[in-house]
């Protein structure tokens, strides 16, 4: 959704409170991919997912006239997709699935000498990168991710995961010098 303007959420929020069902098939058609990759941090069983994300497009569908199109609607629609999956999980703690028991990607072993060619080195350093991002503390992990793989505002983030914007930059920084500090350890092993 980061390629949408603010002003087309603006539309399709008053279109919604109109009513107008076109502009609902447009919100969903524009949003469901990046809502699903979103959700994935949450719930991995794809059915259960899907499950889960057309929950909230029918909720959405079902508040459309209370939508206030001065306000951010892609935030509302993250922060219910948030909301609709950590009550999903939440059910499913009678079934002992808890968000700690959710696996982590496996660990990838670092070569202790990697060939010095710049493509698999890159290839690597994309790789540790993502591997450093999903050990990043859930709530940094998820800031981070909608700062900037969605684009979102502070503002944005904070009505999302119910914080402070100012939370929302402490987490944000915290994660970037995490992620800093391991990418100065990674160049200093592999530019010896």
């Amino acid at each position: 959704m980061a390629a949408i303007q603010p002003e087309q959420f603006s539309d399709w929020s008053r279109r919604l409170n109109a009513s107008e069902e076109q502009a609902f098939t447009e919100l969903f058609d524009h949003t469901y991919d990046s809502l699903s990759a979103y959700l994935r941090q949450f719930i991995f069983d794809a059915d259960a997912a899907a499950d889960v994300l057309q929950d909230m497009y029918v909720k959405l569908w079902q508040i459309r006239d209370t939508i206030d199109p001065e306000k951010s609607l892609r935030a509302l629609m993250y922060q219910m997709v948030r909301n609709q999956a950590l009550n999903y999980l939440r059910s499913q703690k009678d079934r002992n699935i808890s968000l700690d028991s959710i696996p982590q990607e496996a660990h990838m072993e670092e070569p202790d000498h990697p060939e010095p060619d710049e493509q698999n080195y890159t290839g690597l350093l994309h790789t540790k990168i993502q591997e450093w991002i999903q050990q990043l503390p859930d709530r940094q992990r998820e800031a981070f991710e909608l700062s900037r793989y969605e684009g979102m505002s502070h503002e944005e983030i904070a009505q999302v995961m119910e914080l402070q914007p100012r939370t929302v930059n402490n987490h944000i920084v915290l994660a970037l010098n995490t992620l800093r500090d391991r990418l100065d350890a990674f160049k200093a092993r592999y530019e010896d």
